[in-house]
C-alpha cells in the first residue's frame, strides 16, 4: 500500500492554476471581441474620412463643405496617410511629424503602414485612384497590450500564491515533524536510561559475556538517535572530520545486522576531510542502506563506494534489489511517500534535507532499473 499524506495539496495547486487560466482566457476572449468591434468602427470612420476628402477635392466652389471638413477634423486619433497612384504623399493626419526631415519621417511611416497597417483604395469620378493607408489608433494599440499585461499580472499573482501556499504547507509540515521528533526523543530517553543501567549491572554480574559488547553498541546507537531527534529543528554543528571514518563506522555497525544473506561491501579511494555532522551523515547512510536491504527482500548485495572528484566527495549506494518504477521515481523524495506497508515515508525526504540544506551537498537517484537494482548518489563538498 502506498501512502501519500500530502496528495490534497496538489489539488489546491491545480485549482489555483485552473482559476488563473479561466480568468486569463475569459479576459482574452472579452478583450478580443471588444477589439474586433473597435477595429470595425475605426475602419468605418476611415472610409467616411476618405469619402469626405474625396468630396472636398472635387466639390464645386459654391458647395457648403462644413459637414465634410468636420468629418475630416473629427479624426484626432487614427493615423492616416493619403497617396496618389504613384505613391506620392498627398496628405496625412495624426502623425507626430518632426520639424527636421519631415519627408523622410513620412516615407518611413508609409513603409510601416504598408507592411503592418491597412489600406483603402479610392477611385474618383475622373479616373484617378488614391490610396489611404492607416493603422489602429493609440487607444487600439494600448488595448492590444492589455491582455498581455493582464496575463502577466495574473501570472505573478498565481506564482506568489503558489509560493505562499507551498511555504505555508512546508512550514506546517516542519513544525509537525519537529514536534513529533522532540516528543519521540523525550519518550525514548526514560527507557533508554533504564537499559543503560541494567546493562551496567549485567556486565558487573557476568563480566565474561561477549554479547554485552554488541548490546552496548546498540544502546549507544539509540543514544545517538535520541540525541539527533532532540536537535531536529535546530542548526546542526559541523566539523572538519574524516568522511571515511564516518562511513566505515556506519557500515561496520550495519554489516552484522542486515542478515547472513545480504553482503555489504565498502570501497573508498582515500581519506579526505569534509565539513560535516557525523551523526547526521551516519543516519543518512544507515537509512539508505536499510532501504536497500528492504528492497532486496533479505537477499542480495549492497555496495558503498566513495570517490573524490575535483572539489567534491561522491558516495554511491548501490543495491541489487527490485528497483523503483518510473512513476515512483518522481515522488521518492516527497514527505509521506512510501512503497512499504509500514513506515511514514520520511526517510529519504529527511536524508535529502540533511545533505542539501545542512551540508550544501546533493542527494539524487542516479539510476534505478526495475528487477535489477538502484543507485543513489551523495555529493558533499571537500573541507
Amino acid at each position: 500500500m502506498k501512502l501519500d499524506v500530502y496528495t490534497r495539496k496538489i489539488h489546491w495547486k491545480i485549482a489555483l492554476i485552473a482559476f488563473g487560466t479561466i480568468i486569463g482566457l475569459a479576459s482574452l476572449f472579452y478583450t478580443e471581441s471588444f477589439l474586433k468591434e473597435l477595429r470595425a468602427e475605426e475602419e468605418l470612420k476611415i472610409k467616411r474620412w476618405a469619402e469626405a476628402v474625396e468630396a472636398v477635392f472635387f466639390a464645386e466652389d459654391d458647395v457648403n463643405l462644413s459637414f465634410y471638413t468636420q468629418i475630416i477634423q473629427d479624426n484626432k486619433t487614427i493615423p492616416v496617410i493619403l497617396t496618389d497612384s504613384k505613391g506620392s504623399i498627398i496628405a496625412h493626419r495624426n502623425l507626430n511629424t518632426p520639424e527636421t526631415n519631415p519627408e523622410k519621417y513620412l516615407l518611413r511611416k508609409l513603409d510601416e503602414f504598408k507592411s503592418s497597417g491597412s489600406v483603402l483604395e479610392n477611385s474618383y469620378a475622373d479616373g484617378q485612384v488614391n490610396f489611404l493607408y492607416y493603422k489602429g489608433s493609440n487607444l487600439l494599440t494600448k488595448l492590444r497590450l492589455y491582455p498581455l499585461i493582464l496575463l502577466g499580472v495574473i501570472g505573478v499573482y498565481m506564482l506568489i500564491s503558489y509560493m505562499a501556499f507551498s511555504n505555508a504547507r512546508r512550514s506546517e509540515q516542519n513544525k509537525v515533524w519537529t514536534g513529533m521528533a522532540k516528543e519521540t526523543a523525550h519518550q525514548i530517553g526514560t527507557p533508554l536510561s533504564a537499559l543503560m543501567g541494567w546493562l551496567g549491572y549485567l556486565k558487573e554480574q557476568y563480566p565474561k559475556e561477549n554479547a554485552f559488547g554488541e548490546m552496548e553498541k546498540d544502546i549507544d546507537r539509540l543514544t545517538d538517535i535520541t540525541d539527533r531527534f532532540s536537535k531536529i529543528g535546530s542548526q546542526p554543528e559541523r566539523t572538519d572530520k574524516d568522511l571515511d571514518d564516518t562511513i566505515e563506522k556506519t557500515v561496520d555497525y550495519l554489516r552484522s545486522r542486515l542478515g547472513n544473506k545480504i553482503t555489504l561491501s565498502l570501497d573508498m579511494d582515500g581519506s579526505r576531510a569534509s565539513n560535516h555532522n557525523q551523526q547526521l551523515i551516519s543516519w543518512v547512510l544507515e537509512n539508505m542502506i536499510k532501504n536497500s536491504a528492504d528492497a532486496m527482500d533479505g537477499s542480495g548485495t549492497i555496495s558503498v563506494e566513495k570517490r573524490t572528484q575535483s572539489n567534491r566527495m561522491i558516495v554511491l549506494i548501490k543495491d541489487t534489489g527490485r528497483g523503483i518504477t518510473q512513476a515512483d521515481q518522481r515522488k521518492i523524495f516527497e514527505p509521506g511517500f512510501t512503497s512499504k506497508s509500514r513506515g511514514w515515508g520520511l526517510g529519504l525526504s529527511l536524508a535529502k534535507r540533511i545533505i542539501e540544506e545542512y551540508h550544501g551537498g546533493k542527494l539524487t537517484l542516479e539510476q534505478s532499473i526495475p528487477g535489477e537494482g538502484t543507485t543513489f548518489k551523495i555529493s558533499l563538498p571537500i573541507a
